[in-house]
C-alpha cells in the first residue's frame, strides 16, 4: 500500500477508494474486479498497483483511516480514561456509519475485525509496558473480538441502542462492572 506523500499518488489513491465504494453500492464486492475499479476511477491498473496490492487493501485502508482518526482524537486527551476510549470508538463508528454499513452488507466483517486487531495491538503497546509478555496477545485477541462483534451486532441490529448507551455498555463490560458472577453454594 502506498505510504508516501506525493499529491498525485494521494489523489489517485482517493479516486480508487471512491471508485470501489461507489461500485459496492450496486455490485457485490466479490464480483468487483481491479479492472472495474480502475475503469470507474479512470486510472490505469499500474496506478492501482502503485497504490494497493489488492482490493481488500482498499477496504483495510478505509478502516485503518477511521481507526487512526479515533487514535488522533484520543491523543488530544491529557489523561486517558476507559470512557474516553469507548466514546471515541463509538463516535468514530457513528461518523463512518454509511461506509461500515456498506462493508457489513458486503460480508466484510472479517476485514473490520482484522484492522481493529492491528489498531488495538498498537494502542495496547502504547499503554501497556508488558507487551513482550506472551499472554498480552490473548488480551488483545479478547478485546478485538469483543469490541468488533459488539459493534458489528450494533450495526446489524434493526433497533440499535443509542451510541452513547453503547459506549457506556462497552466501558462497563471492559471495566468488569457489567457481569456479576456469584458463587453457588
Amino acid at each position: 500500500m502506498y505510504e508516501g506523500n506525493n499529491p498525485i499518488a494521494l489523489n489517485s489513491r482517493e479516486w480508487l477508494v471512491n471508485a470501489l465504494l461507489t461500485l459496492m453500492e450496486t455490485k457485490l464486492y466479490s464480483k468487483i474486479t481491479v479492472k472495474d475499479i480502475c475503469q470507474k476511477a479512470d486510472l490505469s491498473r499500474q496506478t492501482f498497483y502503485n497504490c494497493f496490492e489488492t482490493k481488500d487493501d482498499i477496504i483495510l485502508f478505509c478502516i485503518k483511516r477511521c481507526y487512526l482518526e479515533m487514535m488522533d482524537g484520543l491523543k488530544s486527551k491529557s489523561s486517558l480514561l476507559l470512557s474516553d476510549i469507548t466514546e471515541e470508538l463509538i463516535k468514530t463508528f457513528h461518523k463512518n456509519q454509511d461506509m461500515i454499513h456498506l462493508f457489513i452488507s458486503q460480508n466484510l466483517e472479517h476485514l473490520l475485525e482484522y484492522e481493529l486487531a492491528s489498531v488495538i495491538q498498537v494502542f495496547a503497546e502504547q499503554i501497556n509496558s508488558e507487551t513482550g509478555n506472551h499472554s498480552h496477545k490473548y488480551g488483545t485477541a479478547f478485546l478485538t473480538g469483543a469490541i468488533a462483534h459488539t459493534v458489528i451486532y450494533w450495526f446489524k441490529d434493526p433497533q440499535p441502542i443509542p451510541s452513547e448507551q453503547l459506549a457506556e455498555l462497552l466501558e462497563n463490560i471492559l471495566s468488569g462492572n457489567y457481569y456479576v458472577f456469584k458463587n453457588k453454594i
